[in-house]
């Protein structure tokens, strides 16, 4: 729907993808007059505002107070999605879906990776990161100076947007996934079946051939055991479960 609205708006007026970025910011305080979703923004993000860069996958993500990082909205990315939560070392782990963690960045908060092909720009409040916007790049960049400039607008604009829109949600989040003391009596006997294969380093379909339920079954609930335990992946899920004795 939004994005519906969006091409009316930009019909009217002159070709947003010409590149100048006074002209994207202008489009781009227009788009967010229509209240845009997270993800309504990473789709225009890659669709229009940043398409004449080759960007091909956008995430955006908040910061809690107690470090970890919630993810409000992502295009192309196939591990990140509107919901998601990773902690400190989740987030900042070199195994993650195009890492972030040995990026350079400059005065104005912008970090690329040494392939130039990835960026991420600081979500910014009051002198302080709160937030970021990553890009992923088709082919990596040879001159990067008006894709810094240009990125530097948008996530200054987009600060001002999500962050008063999504910092209570974020902060009461943070204090549930902070606070909550996870045990066996979480789970259902199923889950603790699963998560017990998990941690043996069964496959979905070893799990579904040994304790007798469809694939489907066993991918639905390994999704509620990664929601309980907080974690986004099998790995992490059997560390934290031997960590926390439930298994």
């Amino acid at each position: 729907m939004h994005h519906q609205l969006r091409d009316s708006v930009i019909s009217s007026q002159t070709n947003p993808k010409t590149g100048h970025a006074e002209d994207q910011l202008y489009y781009l305080l227009d788009f967010l007059t229509l209240t845009p979703t997270p993800d309504d923004i990473c789709r225009s993000l890659v669709t229009d505002f940043l398409a004449h860069y080759g960007v091909s996958k956008v995430r955006l993500a908040l910061l809690a107070p107690d470090d970890s990082l919630h993810h409000l909205g992502q295009r192309g990315f196939k591990t990140f999605y509107a919901g998601m939560i990773e902690n400190p070392d989740q987030w900042r782990s070199s195994k993650r879906e195009y890492a972030t963690h040995e990026l350079t960045f400059d005065e104005n908060f912008i970090g690329f990776n040494a392939k130039q092909d990835l960026l991420l720009s600081a979500l910014r409040e009051n002198g302080v990161t709160k937030g970021s916007m990553v890009c992923v790049f088709k082919t990596p960049l040879k001159d990067a100076s008006e894709v810094i400039r240009e990125t530097t607008m948008i996530s200054r604009v987009l600060s001002f947007y999500l962050l008063p829109r999504f910092r209570e949600v974020v902060s009461t989040h943070a204090s549930k996934f902070k606070l909550r003391d996870v045990s066996r009596t979480d789970f259902t006997q199923r889950q603790l079946q699963i998560l017990q294969g998990m941690t043996d380093g069964k496959t979905n379909h070893q799990l579904s051939a040994t304790l007798g339920f469809s694939v489907s079954t066993i991918r639905h609930e390994t999704m509620r055991i990664f929601q309980i335990l907080g974690v986004s992946d099998r790995s992490e899920a059997a560390r934290v479960a031997k960590e926390r004795s439930i298994i």
